[in-house]
């Protein structure tokens, strides 16, 4: 493949391109992969993911904020991750914008989620009592500059609330939908419950993070039914299997307290299974890490990647999905996603085949960004045709 300036020239064997760059310099990585960038739907970057809950963590001023999204996007760019989608963060994230951009993964922030009063990430400004404030809220980001809208329609992790409760109501949850769409832009909505799922795809959202379908006393039982509604209203899943799995392990180790244990196992094997079923039924799910969120650190988009091979997706099937396949869910498949001449050269190398073993995926022999390599593991040298 050669690149010229940010994007892919040509793509084809390394003898049919060398003559067209004579003394170009060339990029050597024996016994790897080059697939397109890795895209990340679902991230907090103002959150550390090294156990910190919402409160504290957003209670940190915004030099501390921002220099923790620095951080944070370091890490996932040297994973092979070169977009990321930030659902949920403070308003004055929308306007921050890191020395070096150029060097870290593309960022598309929503802003501050819509959510209910005191309701499940409400420390990030967004609670609303009625629709017109939802609407009013989703407005408010969309002129800071927001690339969507996030909606919070139940109960999560920040204290005083219950996942399987519902927080928004469907108008309310259409009112914020109605203000992205009238701007072209894509709503997803936080639903933990199959009701809040229900209100949500009544009302238009694109996405729907999370695949817990919960019912009122907290259990997960799948509703096919409801699965095909919003797989026939085109609706998209944010996967985020691994959103308690890092709990589990570090809890298992003994290097975190066990009292959550067996209910984030659960948590973890209700998702993998909701997703079989998802895919068994032709949904669509977007690959997702929920990074930043408690124990869900940075740098380990794979973890995500490898939990869908437990829900029955084959490697090259979660590749795609998450590179053209979140291209296209994020409507940037005309620029990134593909490798393809004229797209965007956001690329990723891999040691061994990441289309046979999604493991391969931890082995990270370089990331480029817009044409630049901006992490490696292995040396260029110059290629000079004799």
């Amino acid at each position: 493949m050669a690149l010229e300036g940010e994007r892919i020239a040509a793509v084809g064997p390394a003898e049919a391109l060398l003559p067209r760059w004579p003394g170009v310099v060339v990029d050597h990585y024996p016994n790897a992969t080059l697939t397109p960038g890795l895209i990340d739907a679902h991230v907090h970057l103002t959150l550390p993911g090294d156990g910190t809950t919402y409160e504290p963590a957003a209670n940190r001023d915004a030099t501390a904020r921002f220099a923790v999204a620095v951080d944070n996007l370091r890490k996932h760019l040297a994973a092979g991750v070169t977009t990321v989608r930030d659902l949920g963060s403070h308003a004055d994230f929308l306007g921050w914008s890191p020395a070096h951009a150029g060097d870290l993964p593309r960022v598309i922030r929503y802003g501050r989620p819509v959510t209910g009063v005191r309701g499940h990430m409400h420390p990030f400004g967004g609670g609303a009592h009625d629709a017109a404030e939802a609407a009013a809220i989703a407005r408010g980001n969309i002129e800071l500059g927001a690339g969507g809208v996030k909606i919070v329609a139940t109960g999560g992790g920040t204290k005083g609330t219950v996942p399987h409760q519902e927080t928004l109501t469907q108008d309310q949850i259409a009112a914020a939908v109605s203000v992205a769409h009238e701007h072209g832009l894509l709503a997803t909505t936080h639903a933990l419950s199959s009701e809040a799922i229900r209100r949500a795809v009544l009302a238009g959202s694109d996405g729907i993070e999370h695949i817990a379908f919960l019912t009122p006393d907290g259990a997960s039982v799948f509703d096919e039914s409801l699965a095909e509604l919003a797989i026939a209203r085109g609706t998209t899943f944010g996967s985020t299997l691994g959103c308690n799995f890092h709990y589990v392990e570090l809890a298992e180790a003994g290097e975190v307290p066990g009292d959550e244990l067996d209910e984030q196992r659960e948590r973890t094997g209700y998702y993998i299974d909701n997703a079989s079923r998802v895919r068994t039924m032709g949904g669509r799910i977007a690959p997702s890490s929920d990074a930043g969120w408690k124990h869900t650190a940075f740098g380990d988009f794979a973890t995500e990647l490898s939990l869908l091979v437990l829900a029955g997706y084959r490697p090259i099937e979660i590749l795609r999905m998450a590179t053209s396949g979140n291209a296209g869910y994020l409507r940037l498949a005309g620029e990134i996603g593909f490798v393809r001449p004229g797209r965007l050269a956001d690329l990723a190398v891999f040691d061994g085949d990441p289309t046979e073993d999604i493991a391969a995926t931890r082995a990270v022999r370089a990331t480029y960004r817009a044409g630049r390599r901006v992490t490696s593991r292995a040396a260029a040298r110059p290629f000079t045709r004799s």
